[in-house]
């Protein structure tokens, strides 16, 4: 009969975990749901390329300042229309549970994206994604009030339709 120290399986199960954990989070960005749960969008890879991109250059709240950063990403507006959910409002959460109030007119007029890459890289948990709320901050002076800080929402886990 083989033995098998218990801290070897351990150590295997961890590893299966998380290469399981980390398969399904680069599957979906995050999800878009109405609030009573009864309609549930996962905004993936391919939802994103449906939507299509925009590519802008700007400055990011919670980071270095002045200085612009190129962003690339969906605009919400898009994936809103695409996932067939309309509200007045939205609740953003983050993956540490931070919420915020978003009202759809900030989609609908100030061409916020679901940022998934800033200066060519592909946004990761570590560096606020997989999708990060960004508003074009630097084109629109009034976008850098605290108001749109807060709603620029990194680590984006899931858009509820109120």
């Amino acid at each position: 009969m083989l033995y098998i120290p218990k801290s070897l399986v351990a150590i295997i199960a961890i590893g299966l975990t998380l290469t399981c954990s980390s398969a399904h989070a680069a599957d979906s960005y995050f999800t878009i749901r109405s609030a009573d749960g009864s309609k549930t969008v996962e905004i993936t890879a391919e939802a994103i390329e449906k939507a299509g991109s925009v590519t802008f250059k700007t400055t990011l709240p919670g980071t270095d300042g002045e200085e612009l950063h190129e962003v690339r990403g969906p605009l919400m507006q898009s994936l809103l229309e695409q996932a067939g959910l309309e509200a007045e409002e939205y609740t953003a959460v983050a993956l540490d549970n931070y919420e915020i109030d978003v009202p759809a007119e900030d989609f609908k007029t100030h061409g916020a994206i679901a940022a998934v890459e800033v200066d060519g890289k592909p946004l990761t948990v570590r560096d606020k994604g997989p999708a990060w709320i960004v508003y074009p901050r630097s084109d629109n002076p009034d976008l850098t009030d605290p108001i749109y800080e807060s709603r620029s929402v990194w680590q984006l886990k899931e858009l509820v339709a109120k």
